[in-house]
């Protein structure tokens, strides 16, 4: 759209005010200028152009916009259909020459670069001391360098309601995982909660949020810190702080599996009702299992298992953690979770255990 400028006459300082029309008729075009500018500013934001190009094995070129690689899918951005995800068994090249990305392989090395066309199943990197050809298979995890704060979240919600009439049970569950992934950096946030009422039993309310951040050292090796509080009235647990560090290893990492293990110590914090409030000195040891199959759908299962030793007493905490995820269509997906709360020595009078199973639909993004 063309603007044409309007030539106004000098007003001495005693003319009259101009007519209100006139007035009008002025703030609509600076209100049109305004609004033209504002679409051309925001246009490139919204309409990205796609450059990057995926070649599948059947012979068909995407172009695209490419988000990440990661257990075992390649996720790209379209301007036709959205959001997709890719199994990487499938792609024959990639290459992105504006984007910078991080790509690290199965044996845990980093390399750090632009993506050109290479040879077939061969990912072509251009790094700052020249071309490094990786072999996809060995490639597991292809992350974005750079780009706003929000193009390096990934995350997803989701939430459940189960209803019993014979009781007149009820639950609800909420779960969300954040996570933002920098260089040398990877932090999350989960949070989770369960609430169950029923005609004859008071409401229980079980929360639980964590705070975790990875800073990668050597090979599949990396420090960790965290932070956890939970709150369980099924063990009258009013709060629990954890705070800790350690360093985990990556013993195994493939584009089907993930297995880590991790130790550290840790300062927990923790009041029952009816309790002092009590402070001890923990060590800790756990693991964490993730499975992938690409079958039509993706599915995920992950096993998480985290205990706590305390160093001034005989007590022993165990944290068990199982999820599986099945895509739906999209970005949904439907999700089977369970928990496992253990202390060997809680207070007198209290529960030792707590365990809960829910099902859920969520989104991820």
């Amino acid at each position: 759209m063309s603007w044409r400028a309007r030539r106004l006459g000098r007003v001495s300082p005693i003319a009259s005010p101009m007519p209100t029309s006139d007035r009008l008729a002025s703030c609509r075009r600076y209100l049109a200028l305004a609004g033209a500018m504002l679409v051309a500013l925001v246009r490139p934001c919204l309409a990205a152009v796609k450059t990057d190009i995926v070649e599948l094995t059947n012979g068909d070129r995407i172009t695209c916009e490419i988000q990440k690689l990661e257990r075992g899918k390649l996720t790209v951005k379209t301007d036709g259909v959205g959001t997709i995800s890719i199994e990487w068994d499938d792609i024959a090249r990639v290459s992105s020459l504006t984007t910078q990305y991080d790509i690290e392989l199965s044996s845990g090395a980093h390399y750090y670069g632009s993506l050109v066309r290479g040879d077939l199943k061969i990912l072509a990197v251009v790094t700052l001391s020249g071309q490094e050809r990786l072999v996809m298979n060995d490639v597991i995890r292809i992350s974005r360098i750079g780009g706003n704060f929000w193009k390096r979240l990934d995350g997803s919600i989701d939430g459940g309601f189960s209803f019993s009439q014979a009781n007149l049970q009820t639950q609800w569950t909420f779960d969300t995982t954040v996570t933002y992934r920098g260089r040398r950096w990877l932090s999350s946030i989960e949070g989770d909660s369960l609430l169950t009422s029923s005609e004859d039993v008071d409401r229980q309310t079980r929360n639980n949020l964590t705070w975790r951040s990875e800073r990668f050292l050597a090979r599949r090796w990396s420090a960790v810190t965290f932070a956890a509080f939970q709150q369980n009235e099924e063990l009258a647990l009013n709060l629990r702080g954890v705070f800790g560090g350690g360093v985990q290893r990556e013993t195994l990492q493939t584009n089907r599996t993930i297995l880590s293990v991790v130790g550290g110590a840790a300062f927990t914090n923790e009041q029952y009702v009816g309790a002092d409030v009590k402070s001890v000195a923990e060590a800790i040891a756990g693991s964490s299992w993730s499975f992938f199959t690409y079958d039509g759908r993706s599915t995920n299962l992950t096993v998480t298992a985290i205990t706590y030793y305390a160093l001034s007493e005989a007590r022993f905490r165990l944290e068990l953690n199982t999820s599986f995820k099945s895509d739906i269509v999209g970005d949904l997906y439907w999700s089977i979770s369970s928990f496992d709360s253990y202390n060997s020595a809680p207070p007198s009078g209290q529960k030792t255990n707590d365990f809960g199973i829910s099902a859920a639909v969520g989104w991820s993004f």
